[in-house]
């Protein structure tokens, strides 16, 4: 029996799911987690302000979630929901 890989919008739903249960994140779902906020930005400029801890936390999820390896993820892969999503997506062969 194959499994079938997930499309983008269940990764993008995941992912936002790991970040909120990894980080104990209070008043979010992953609904309404804002996909394309640049999640290491400064709060006061729309980012979600996540420090060096939160993404070790992050990157250890999404690794257990994935089961994939994060040790070539980029910056431009690591700025959101959205490009973590995608990142996630083109690794294990899905649509991004």
């Amino acid at each position: 029996m194959t499994q079938e890989t997930p499309n983008l919008p269940e990764i993008t739903t995941k992912v936002a799911a790991v970040i909120i249960e990894r980080l104990e994140l209070e008043g979010y779902t992953p609904d309404n987690f804002p996909k394309d906020a640049i999640l290491f930005a400064d709060p006061a400029g729309g980012g979600l302000g996540f420090d060096s801890i939160a993404s070790l936390e992050i990157v250890s999820g999404l690794a257990d979630a994935f089961d994939l390896p994060f040790d070539d993820i980029g910056r431009d892969d690591f700025m959101s929901v959205d490009s973590l999503a995608a990142y996630v997506a083109r690794h294990l062969g899905g649509a991004a």
